[in-house]
């Protein structure tokens, strides 16, 4: 495997792209989340967003030239290589695999040629690591996925996928905090608790977190999901 690398070029009006290669999916995206965090606390930044495998830097001159800028977004991927040591312990996410908590489960199961049985052994036999979260307040992208359960996002994204949900598409699992659209076809829903606004990181989920998902049945969702009430 080669060793971590990046490209940049310019993104917009006073903005720069670094794209990561090399190494694996979550050094790629631990070191994003690391620079991205790191360059934000820097004068003259307006924002850094990270990606799996790519970071935005967003800057105002003229306290912040753009050749300044682009030093100090590749001074900061250099420094933020992030070792990609598994922290214990994982947490563990109870979920209800297919029926109404996975509407896309038989489905899934048909098209990769594998039983339901196999499909839930090989999602949750998996210790993933929380690469990055975004597009939705919340949503944790999971990674690396088993090869044999990657498969394409929804044609027709949902207009509305119900917060707990855990879906699959390219080399990721994902997990919806929150109620919000989405592409990502579903497997299974979990009854635990992903967002609390009283708490001082009212989300669950942060990048580099250790995560491992557990089978339950339905009667299990009921009674886990009625004691959240």
């Amino acid at each position: 495997m080669s060793a971590l690398s990046f490209s940049i070029k310019p993104f917009g009006e006073n903005g720069w792209l670094a794209a990561l290669s090399g190494g694996d999916m979550v050094e790629r995206a631990l070191t994003a989340n690391a620079a991205a965090d790191a360059l934000r606390r820097l004068p003259g930044v307006i924002d850094s967003v990270a990606g799996v495998e790519s970071l935005v830097l967003r800057f105002l001159p003229p306290g912040l030239t753009a050749e300044d800028a682009k030093a100090k977004l590749e001074e900061t991927l250099r420094r933020e290589r992030t070792k990609t040591k598994t922290p214990a312990p994982a947490i563990e996410i109870p979920v209800s695999y297919g029926g109404e908590h996975g509407p896309d489960f038989e489905m899934l199961s048909s098209k990769l040629r594998i039983s339901g049985e196999d499909l839930i052994a090989l999602h949750s036999s998996q210790t993933y690591r929380v690469l990055t979260v975004g597009f939705a307040p919340g949503f944790a992208y999971l990674g690396p996925l088993p090869e044999a359960l990657q498969t394409e996002r929804l044609a027709t994204p949902r207009p509305r996928v119900p917060a707990g949900s855990v879906g699959v598409a390219g080399a990721m699992t994902g997990v919806y905090a929150l109620a919000s659209p989405g592409g990502w076809p579903l497997i299974g829903r979990t009854p635990k608790k992903l967002f609390d606004a009283r708490g001082d990181n009212p989300f669950l989920f942060s990048p580099g977190a250790a995560v491992r998902f557990v089978p339950v049945d339905e009667k299990t969702f009921a009674a886990m999901e009625a004691a959240l009430r």
